[in-house]
């Protein structure tokens, strides 16, 4: 089994061709999967079925009809003569693969002659997982080849110059140059105007066909360390670039330092989060040293959806010197899984404040649990989005993927937040004052509860005012009485709560 992840994980690529791969070994791949490793058994026939349906409502040539009594179903092509087509009487995954091969293949060989066989093959692929994966939950889904190698590029980086096109009359403009990357080091400049890849033209002169943005981007890869040279227009000049190909890994982490306080923000959960966070740590340390180190530390995970599993694993682990990190439970026996923290705190005990608003999810919620429930640090702003559960990603024989949730989420505390989030110690929703908001604190020794407070008394706000969370942060970092007390408020709520074993689910 590859990677466990939220969201995204790592997996190998397709065929060029996806209306090549048989629509039975496509079948037998999919259905497979998803009977295998679903988080819970599946009803082939209802997912086989409502994926038919749906495609008689998205392919327009095609109309889909389940005959009365359920036991078979009639197709048509447009005005071509329909055909039924019993229903297997069959719980088996492989069955139920067959038979939708059979009415691909059939579908496939109906369609008009203008529309190629090997499209129609592949609208059905799609039509029929999208439909099926619909009944699963929210989000189990289809990823056609196109996007699923987007969605690769994101998490696991791509081979490639590190730029971002769009189409002009007059050629390729670059519009955006990934920090350090190949073409940045080279001296490609935003604004250039690609003509030739490799010697070639990537307009239609020549005689050649004119490329779109996927194919120069397609030219512009290739293996990693080769040379591909780039010919551009800029101004009234024109320029060769010899651009070596690296992997380029989409940044994630920013930072910045207010005062005596670091701040890291972490977008998203890819291939080099954890290494990126460690590395800004150590530079934020070093780029003033007449200041010293920070003395206090914000997580900013707010719009945080998630990503890699194994990336928020190691993000928390940078803080936790031991102590569980989550628990993941499911049907499939590879979706049990524990994680451990290990020893070493990059920051060395300095204090920490995590902030978190109503897009963290997923990865970032289990290191926003990770380090409330280990005591590690306070969290700061509205409940989190909820989504509890993680999802394997399977390839598929034609270059897509299918995103399966496997396995729901337990954080150290045995606290299971699906659907209903991670409610914070301070609670900024609806706010905008600071002062107001820490005022409780400030007032008693010993904080009122109603600081912190259950998710429905802290709903899940997105699109966060970036300076009030901020605030908050700061000014409990460079307050440690006040910080104390907050802390306090958090474990008294969470010393409050029913335990797993006794049938909680609710309030984090």
């Amino acid at each position: 089994m590859g990677l466990f992840l939220l969201l995204l994980a790592a997996c190998a690529g397709g065929p060029g061709d996806p209306g090549a791969v048989p629509a039975e070994r496509f079948y037998q791949s999919a259905y497979g999967k998803i009977d295998e490793l679903y988080l819970e058994p599946v009803d082939m026939r209802r997912l086989v079925v409502d994926g038919l349906i749906h495609a008689g409502m998205v392919i327009p040539s095609l109309t889909v009809t389940v005959q009365p009594g359920g036991g078979a179903i009639t197709l048509a092509v447009g005005s071509r003569s329909p055909r039924t087509f019993a229903l297997p009487d069959s719980p088996e995954a492989s069955a139920w693969a067959h038979f939708a091969a059979t009415v691909t293949d059939w579908t496939a060989a109906q369609a008009p002659d203008q529309a190629p066989a090997s499209q129609t093959r592949e609208s059905l692929y799609r039509a029929l997982l999208e439909g099926g994966t619909a009944d699963l939950d929210p989000y189990s889904r289809y990823s056609v080849p196109a996007a699923a190698r987007t969605e690769r590029s994101r998490r696991e980086g791509y081979i490639g110059i590190g730029v971002t096109l769009e189409e002009t009359p007059r050629g390729f403009r670059v519009i955006a140059i990934a920090p350090g990357s190949p073409a940045s080091t080279a001296g490609l400049w935003v604004g250039d105007l690609i003509t030739t890849v490799g010697g070639l033209p990537v307009d239609a002169a020549g005689g050649g066909a004119a490329l779109t943005v996927e194919g120069v981007m397609s030219r512009l890869s290739g293996p990693e360390g080769t040379g591909v040279p780039v010919r551009v227009a800029r101004g009234g000049t024109t320029l060769t670039l010899l651009i070596s190909r690296q992997r380029i890994i989409l940044p994630t982490v920013t930072a910045e330092r207010a005062g005596a306080v670091g701040v890291l923000h972490v977008s998203r959960f890819n291939a080099g989060t954890a290494d990126a966070l460690a590395a800004t740590i150590h530079r934020l340390r070093d780029t003033d040293a007449g200041s010293g180190p920070p003395t206090g530390w914000v997580l900013d995970l707010r719009g945080n959806t998630g990503g890699l599993l194994d990336q928020a694993v190691a993000v928390a682990d940078l803080f936790l010197t031991s102590g569980p990190i989550l628990t993941t439970v499911g049907r499939h026996p590879d979706s049990m899984q524990h994680y451990d923290a290990t020893p070493g705190d990059i920051l060395d005990g300095a204090p920490l404040v995590v902030l978190a608003d109503g897009q963290t999810a997923s990865s970032a919620e289990i290191v926003l649990g990770a380090l409330v429930d280990g005591g590690r640090a306070l969290d700061v702003g509205t409940t989190s989005f909820g989504k509890g559960v993680v999802q394997t990603v399977a390839p598929l024989p034609n270059g897509g993927e299918l995103f399966l949730t496997w396995s729901r989420i337990m954080t150290p505390a045995g606290r299971m937040f699906d659907h209903q989030g991670l409610a914070p110690a301070i609670c900024t929703s609806g706010q905008t004052d600071a002062g107001a908001i820490l005022a409780p604190l400030r007032a008693q020794p010993r904080p009122n509860p109603g600081i912190s407070g259950a998710a429905a008394a802290c709903p899940a706000e997105r699109d966060r005012p970036a300076a009030v969370d901020l605030r908050v942060a700061e000014d409990l970092l460079t307050n440690p009485p006040l910080l104390r007390r907050a802390q306090l408020a958090g474990q008294t709520l969470l010393a409050d709560q029913p335990s797993a074993t006794e049938g909680a689910s609710g309030l984090p």
